[in-house]
């Protein structure tokens, strides 16, 4: 299972039982995305490491965070990787972290490992190759307007 909060604060009418369900929902988890922007709405003044490394401890496999332009973050059971994002003339980035985890799926369905058992056998070397075509992808969604993921047929690389 893939999670995003993609926290939306003005719909949250009760942000203790969110937090709560969030929890719960972490802990099944294989694949937490979150972006920075999340993380200081769920846990202000916390460390991204921290909470991640909290996640993990209550049962998700791999923690990914995003930072728009800065790039992103990932730990797993035994290494974490930073991949920076590429530089592109920014159109808009709506979609942009869906774009992202799409990618991050594919790659991992693409290499076999789109399981508990694969994501928690992912190496500093897999990470790596696992971010960067992510943020290729995400990338590939900034450069046009209104939430249009690249294609394969336009030469984006099949993930590997």
């Amino acid at each position: 299972m893939s999670l995003d909060p993609n926290v939306r604060p003005g719909l949250v009418t009760d942000r203790a039982a969110c937090l709560r369900r969030f929890a719960e929902w972490v802990a099944l988890a294989d694949v937490v995305k979150a972006s920075d922007e999340d993380l200081a709405w769920l846990y202000p003044g916390e460390s991204y490491e921290a909470v991640a490394e909290r996640w993990l401890a209550s049962g998700a496999g791999l923690v990914l965070i995003t930072f728009g332009s800065r790039g992103v973050w990932v730990v797993g059971r035994d290494a974490s990787v930073h991949v920076p994002a590429p530089v592109v003339e920014v159109v808009d980035t709506v979609g942009a972290g869906d774009a992202f985890t799409a990618g991050v799926l594919a790659h991992l369905h693409h290499a076999g490992r789109l399981s508990r058992e694969g994501v928690d056998a992912l190496g500093a070397g897999d990470l790596a190759r696992l971010l960067s075509y992510a943020v290729e992808i995400a990338a590939g969604t900034c450069i046009r307007a209104g939430a249009q993921p690249p294609y394969r047929y336009e030469g984006e690389p099949t993930p590997v």
